[in-house]
């Protein structure tokens, strides 16, 4: 048990001290699958976020592929599709929404008690981080059409999430209830390019950078995993942090390669 807190101290610091992205799931699988087990998850989430008259809006689909080092330890990877709506009035940045760009990560489980020594309930704790840029341009609609000018906007976010969780297991037949404290942050920096459009002249203005940080919250989950044959799962969580910020998130996964 000493060589494990110590292992999932280490971790945590690890993934903490390096600056990263928010909100992933934190089932699918949930605890830890079993030393050179193997297990691909298919993840969905909608992520809601709001501080003051900003608000975040992040539609993720990610692939998890996860992989036992030891009986109590799994890491991961993972990436997908994320994109991003903002609307952030004091950076003049009122309706902006993103394609779906590149997103990824990492992260581990650990299993301080696992559920199947217990029959009853099993502790376990993890870490992610995920990271994403999203790219996309707006015109401003107050601008003074008559003389054939437009103001145009390049915005460039770099969103870095990070996420941990400690949690309890309660296993029932085929389902397994769980639910964790969360620590979570982000890190965003932020880059608003403005051009004067006139016909077919494009003229730079100027670049503006700026840098928000969330600092971390602590939130909790509820979720809900069922477990069906052929080593197959699906999880169905809920992340709430406060009333104006949470996740919905969906995922399935299997685990083992006999029948893939």
């Amino acid at each position: 048990m000493r060589v494990k807190k110590r292992v999932f101290c280490s971790l945590l610091l690890a993934v903490l001290t390096v600056p990263v992205l928010r909100a992933q799931m934190a089932g699918s699988p949930v605890e830890t699958r079993g030393k050179s087990e193997w297990t691909v998850s298919v993840v969905g989430a909608y992520l809601n976020q709001e501080q003051g008259s900003e608000q975040a809006v992040s539609r993720r689909a990610l692939l998890k592929s996860t992989w036992g080092l030891t009986s109590w330890l799994d890491v991961y990877g993972l990436g997908g599709g994320v994109q991003l709506e903002m609307k952030t009035p004091r950076a003049g940045v009122s309706d902006y929404k993103g394609k779906y760009r590149l997103g990824y990560g990492a992260g581990f489980n650990l299993a301080l008690l696992p559920a199947s020594t217990t029959g009853f309930v099993g502790i376990w704790a993890g870490a992610q981080a995920l990271r994403f840029i999203s790219e996309g341009s707006f015109v401003e609609s107050f601008l003074i059409e008559e003389e054939g000018f437009s103001r145009a906007f390049e915005m460039e976010y770099d969103w870095r999430e990070f996420q941990g969780h400690l949690g309890m297991v309660f296993p029932f037949r085929f389902l397994r209830f769980y639910t964790a404290v969360v620590g979570w942050g982000v890190q965003r920096l932020d880059t608003k390019r403005e051009y004067l459009v006139y016909g077919e002249t494009r003229n730079f203005v100027g670049e503006v950078e700026g840098e928000y940080r969330s600092g971390v919250w602590a939130g909790g989950v509820v979720g809900l995993e069922l477990v069906l044959p052929q080593r197959y799962a699906i999880s169905v969580e809920y992340l709430l942090l406060n009333e104006n910020d949470y996740q919905i998130t969906v995922g399935i996964c299997q685990t083992g390669v006999a029948n893939w």
